[in-house]
This record gives structure tokens, sequence and C-alpha cells, in this order.
């Protein structure tokens, strides 16, 4: 297991070995992290790069310092698909608040397609929270426990704000929640 941890550090935010990095950090192990990447206390990862890159309203492309891309799926909400009801303009919204900006991830695992879960900071906001707020997502109730409290909090907040705003996909009446929309595809 230290071994996989070990590859798959090395090439930068995953190398699909691990479901949660349950390593705690110490100085060997450190060692074996690209520049600028590191464990933290709570055994997720620590990596910046460059956002170049976005599939929809909770997908990015990363540029690592190793010059490899990495989807990043962000961590604790759902926000609709490009085909479906405020997609594009949710994709649009996380491009100008991401692309080619210095993002901070923090990697938690690998989703089952093989993308980066995690939280992603750009100037010093969390982009997923400002998607909620800006009514461009659901708050993803079904991984909320793989969140922090605080950001439990933050996101559940968000969202009811947004919805009491009518803000973005709140506009609607009945707005399709993306996992509907892909039980249909």
């Amino acid at each position: 297991m230290k071994k996989c941890l070990l590859i798959a550090l090395s090439v930068l935010l995953l190398g699909g070995c691990l479901d949660r990095f349950e390593v705690q950090p110490d100085n060997k192990l450190q060692a074996q992290l690209p520049p600028g990447a590191r464990i933290t206390d709570a055994g997720t990862m620590l990596a910046q790069g460059r956002v170049v890159g976005v599939s929809d309203g909770d997908t990015l492309t990363v540029l690592a310092s190793n010059k490899r891309t990495y989807k990043i799926r962000l961590q604790g909400i759902d926000a609709p698909e490009t085909k479906q009801a405020h997609g594009q303009k949710c994709k649009e919204m996380l491009m100008t608040r991401a692309v080619n900006l210095t993002a901070e991830v923090e990697a938690y695992k690998l989703d089952r397609y093989g993308r980066v879960i995690g939280k992603v900071t750009v100037e010093s906001k969390d982009v997923a929270l400002e998607q909620i707020k800006a009514g461009c997502g659901w708050h993803y109730d079904a991984y909320a426990k793989e969140q922090s409290a605080d950001d439990q909090a933050a996101y559940a907040a968000a969202e009811k704000q947004a919805r009491k705003a009518k803000r973005g996909l709140w506009r609607d009446k009945q707005p399709q929640a993306p996992w509907d929309f892909r039980k249909q595809q």
C-alpha cells in the first residue's frame, strides 16, 4: 500500500491506487512528493497548478508543475450537466472564476472515472462554494460526509440562500438535479 501511494504521489495528484490518502506526513514521504506538493495531517494531498480548462460546472483541468494535466471534480457540489438547463452558463461561470489562474487543490480521492475529487481554491476562494452561491449547483448531500463540518454547513447554507434569492438555476420553478438528468441519459 505504501509503495502504491508513493507511485501515486510521484505523478503529483494521484495514480489510482487509493480511495483516500490515509497516511501521516513524514520526512521520507515528503521527499517523494513532487515540488510544492505535500500531505496534510488529515491525509489529503495539497498541490498547486494552473487551471487550463473546464468541462462543466463542477469539473476543471489543472496543469501541474510536472507539466501533466489532471481532471479535478469539485468536492461537495453537483452542477448541471453541459446539455442540461443552466449547464452551459454554469460552465462559463466556472471558467470565469478559474481559467488561467493558480489553483490550490486539496485532493481527497479518485472517482470511478479517474478524476481527482478535491477542494479547489482560487484567489483565496473555494470555487465550489462560489458556484453554489451563484446558483450553479447543488450541495452534493450524497457525499457531504466526506467534507469537513465547516464546509458541509457553508455549502448547505449557500444553497439555501441561492434558492431563496432565486439565483441561477433556482430561477426555474423545479430545476432538475444533475443526478436525475444522468439517470435519464
